[in-house]
């Protein structure tokens, strides 16, 4: 359909950086300069306004939705609830055959990270791997409602999770908490993995709403 290609194409705008924050897109434009109808287009971006991707804004045109304060708070409540499940599900299955494939996969997204920190330390690099890191432990699950809800999560704050790393000491900080999350799943030690999920995903709700309020301290 004419209206996924256009969602699938806005997307990938806003995943690449290619549509800027802040900035509106007319419609009519948009439409124009991509070759695409307007009707499919703009029933993409209202797709997207209902996703809390884009906001469309009557006369104005679209732009790509800032988060509020409440919603960065919501978001790391479901991703503790979500990852504090995954993980317990994971150590109860780590004597299994895909239980530990999912541990070395893990294994893995830390390496890289590792690897990212003791090199270039790009923390785009770094955010993209700690992205994986987490949706591999909702992988594990095998429940796709959930993978896609946290997909959708996740991508709410993936900008926001690159600058996080920007700040200093905040990479070995996070690379830390992965390697102590992952030595509680060898232990099988629910109470600890809980207690560092918590741990992790506080500290990163109380960076990106740090983060908010200095740009709007910016924008004055």
């Amino acid at each position: 359909m004419l209206q996924d290609k256009a969602y699938n194409f806005l997307i990938e705008q806003i995943k690449s950086g290619a549509l800027i924050p802040g900035k509106f897109y007319s419609l009519n434009q948009f439409s124009k300069d991509f070759n695409f109808s307007k009707t499919p287009l703009r029933d993409a971006v209202l797709r997207l306004d209902e996703e809390r991707y884009l906001d469309l804004v009557p006369s104005k045109g679209f732009c790509i939705h800032e988060l509020s304060e409440q919603e960065i708070t919501e978001t790391y409540q479901i991703r503790e609830a979500f990852e504090c499940y995954c993980l317990e599900a994971l150590s109860n299955g780590l004597d299994s055959e895909r239980g530990q494939a999912y541990f070395h996969k893990l294994q893995s997204k830390i390496d890289a990270q590792k690897e990212i920190f003791s090199s270039t330390e790009d923390h785009e690099a770094f955010a993209q791997k700690d992205y994986e890191f987490h949706r591999s432990m909702i992988q594990y699950v095998g429940n796709a409602i959930m993978l896609d809800f946290y997909r959708k999560l996740m991508y709410r704050i993936s900008r926001m999770t690159g600058l996080s790393f920007s700040r200093e000491g905040r990479m070995k900080e996070a690379l830390n908490e992965h390697i102590q999350i992952l030595e509680a799943v060898r232990a099988k030690d629910i109470p600890q993995i809980k207690a560092l999920i918590c741990h992790q995903t506080r500290t990163a709700k109380s960076i990106n709403l740090d983060l908010i309020k200095k740009r709007r301290q910016d924008q004055f």
